[in-house]
């Protein structure tokens, strides 16, 4: 197995169009790796795209937030503008593996691994999250819910890779929050998780976006939810409903760590509990 240290996007591009499906990208390489223990496949070459200074960018402009490709979790959660920003993305991240884990995993690694279960996602998703790519033909931008298209599975094309992600910071009004289900207090993997974030006018939820992660084989926004949050109060009777119909909309599967009717429950559970979390937040904008 060859491996390569880019300096640049376009020597990236160049080295995967050479290896075509025997090239995989690596940043932190933490799920990767296993991979290839696993032998789930072969790679001849391993680009690693680290050492690119483009994709080392963190910036805030105007609202506008740009994290690059080979960006760690443990550079955002050093990072106090995003941290106090985007809170319940920040919330998502600091359980994702161990201190560890974080120091070389990336956020865009998450992305492109397209794992239901990935903890960075369901944020991303209410952010309206956007992934720039760029390849032989340009660079184009793509809304994160087109991006992933499936379990591991994503929109590039040969010779492509992710460059950044960007998606702006909620203004004023708004409030959000993370949730997560494992089988353990540490280091799990999610059962099921969601992100809410709601725009709050006048005591009641003017907005509404919730996705719910591991309960379908893509991030799960619940427009049925949303429509019926939108222009309540969150008292307790708002907050049953909403739960029972998150329940409803998830479409689980069984697999080793919960069966499909825990995870419906779970999800419901979870839209619930994150509802009253942000019950008084809700109530000041009154």
């Amino acid at each position: 197995m060859e491996y390569y240290f880019p300096a640049s996007v376009a020597e990236a591009i160049t080295l995967m169009q050479r290896y075509g499906e025997q090239a995989r990208l690596i940043a932190g390489g933490t799920d990767l790796l296993l991979d290839i223990e696993r032998q789930c496949y072969h790679a001849q070459a391993l680009v690693d795209v680290t050492r690119i200074p483009v994709l080392q960018r963190m910036e805030l402009d105007g609202g506008g937030v740009t994290i690059g490709a080979a960006v760690t979790y443990s550079r955002l959660l050093a990072w106090s503008a995003f941290c106090e920003g985007v809170p319940l993305l920040a919330d998502a991240i600091r359980r994702i593996g161990s201190v560890q884990i974080r120091n070389v995993a990336t956020l865009v690694g998450n992305i492109t691994n397209a794992s239901p279960a990935g903890d960075a996602l369901p944020p991303l998703y209410v952010l309206g999250a956007q992934v720039h790519v760029d390849g032989p033909q340009g660079r184009r931008l793509v809304p994160i819910e087109k991006f992933v298209l499936g379990v591991r599975r994503i929109a590039l094309e040969p010779g492509e890779l992710v460059t950044h992600v960007t998606f702006y910071l909620p203004g004023s009004g708004w409030c959000g929050a993370f949730g997560k289900v494992g089988l353990r207090r540490a280091m799990i993997i999610t059962v099921a998780n969601v992100a809410v974030l709601l725009l709050a006018e006048d005591g009641r939820m003017a907005e509404a976006r919730i996705a719910l992660g591991a309960v379908a084989p893509t991030v799960l926004r619940v427009p049925e939810v949303e429509a019926f949050l939108a222009g309540s109060t969150l008292d307790e009777e708002t907050v049953v409903q909403a739960g029972r119909l998150a329940t409803r909309a998830a479409q689980p599967i069984d697999d080793v760590r919960a069966s499909a009717s825990y995870r419906r429950e779970v999800a419901g559970g979870l839209v619930r509990r994150t509802l009253r979390e942000l019950r008084s937040q809700v109530a000041k904008e009154g």
